[in-house]
């Protein structure tokens, strides 16, 4: 049987509307990264990942936390995930 973990993701502001809930609880294979994750929620939900991903880059104006640490903090999209993890994804508006 494969290795799986569950993790909470958190979705605030506009990204609300794309998940199509506030919270949803997800299982994805062990080693799975940030990016790993955006990946899948791509494969569920073509509008959300639109809005998360530009290409192959995070769109800037996307803040991602785990735990209420930002992933720019640690290793990106590269921040790998484990067990009980919960992770916010925020759309926030540029000043100008």
């Amino acid at each position: 049987m494969e290795c799986r973990i569950r993790i909470k993701l958190r979705f605030a502001g506009v990204l609300k509307i794309f998940a199509g809930d506030n919270e949803i609880d997800v299982e994805i294979p062990c080693g799975s990264s940030i990016k790993d994750l955006i990946a899948r929620l791509g494969s569920s939900n073509p509008k959300l990942f639109s809005r998360l991903m530009d290409g192959k880059e995070l769109m800037p104006d996307i803040y991602i936390a785990i735990n209420d640490v930002d992933v720019r903090l640690l290793k990106g999209l590269a921040t790998p995930l484990k067990d009980g993890d919960t992770v916010l994804f925020l759309s926030y508006i540029h000043g100008g």
